[in-house]
């Protein structure tokens, strides 16, 4: 049962009991009968479904399973998933999600997916690395709902905290029939800089702490300051989505800011830099980070 906290008075009594005798990291195995298994999940990002990007480039998805974690990629568009590399899937069928579904929506229904998944499984580890919108889905979770789970990492990729001006952009060319942005929606609305949700989400950032004050947050911002990026972001320096503030300015321990990176929705635009999902340096990075090296 998740537990709302925004409105409600609930008297909560959780105990969480983790015992870790051992530091998880590259090269381990679940063999060892010491090691706790870590799940990581990889949340896409706005319209993006199936596998994403995670599976392109250098294959950030493959890395991590021959690290020994084993991984889920997260899909919200059309039913709800979550696809792991041990073979289980959760899926809800009746999930219809569309640029329309509310990120609430869609948090709480992460939220239910994780308990479902400690209970399937025990007293596990779970790490969270979420692109752009996923970022925004995962820490209204956060904000939102104490989950009976041992939450070790979150790791977001150019997340919109404080909105960006391309949803701006998204929504109108979707108003006037661009093709590939014809479902342009309630999410473009809720990534508008100071929209409702915007600005609830970080009036309510001090909740991620005190709800999971054991667990590790970093955000990674790329700045490839693409020419449209200047324009839209009024010379700020961004990644041609999302502005590095915006990226940066919600609550984390970590950051770690690319040099020469965009968004990989622009990889068709670009004449320099690559995607985040291109560069082993990125890889690498989320590899140190989840092994407890930032």
């Amino acid at each position: 049962m998740i537990m709302p906290l925004k409105g409600l008075k609930i008297g909560i009594a959780l105990v969480v009991a983790v015992i870790m005798l051992g530091t998880f990291g590259a090269g381990a195995s679940f063999a060892a009968p010491h090691k706790v298994p870590t799940f990581v999940i990889l949340i896409n990002g706005y319209t993006v479904s199936g596998n994403g990007y995670w599976m392109m480039g250098v294959n950030i998805y493959q890395q991590l399973v021959d690290a020994g974690y084993i991984v889920g990629i997260m899909s919200y568009y059309g039913p709800f998933s979550i696809n792991f590399s041990n073979g289980y899937q959760y899926i809800i069928q009746n999930f219809n999600g569309t640029n329309n579904t509310p990120i609430e929506t869609i948090s709480a229904t992460f939220a239910q997916a994780l308990i479902t998944i400690e209970q399937k499984y025990g007293s596990v580890n779970f790490d969270i690395v979420a692109h752009s919108m996923g970022g925004l889905i995962t820490m209204y979770m956060l904000e939102n709902y104490i989950l009976p789970i041992n939450l070790k990492n979150v790791i977001t990729i150019g997340s919109p905290f404080e909105g960006t001006n391309a949803a701006y952009v998204a929504y109108f060319l979707g108003m006037i029939g661009v093709s590939s942005y014809q479902n342009a929606g309630y999410q473009d609305e809720e990534m508008m800089p100071g929209s409702a949700f915007i600005t609830n989400l970080n009036n309510y950032q001090s909740n991620v702490t005190s709800n999971y004050p054991n667990t590790v947050i970093t955000a990674y911002a790329g700045n490839y300051d693409p020419w449209w990026g200047y324009i839209i972001f009024f010379g700020a320096s961004n990644d041609g989505l999302v502005p590095d503030y915006s990226a940066l300015g919600f609550y984390h321990n970590y950051q770690f800011v690319f040099p020469d990176l965009h968004s990989p929705d622009w990889d068709q635009y670009t004449w320099g830099g690559i995607s985040y999902f291109e560069d082993q340096n990125v890889a690498n990075t989320i590899m140190n980070n989840l092994a407890g090296n930032y």
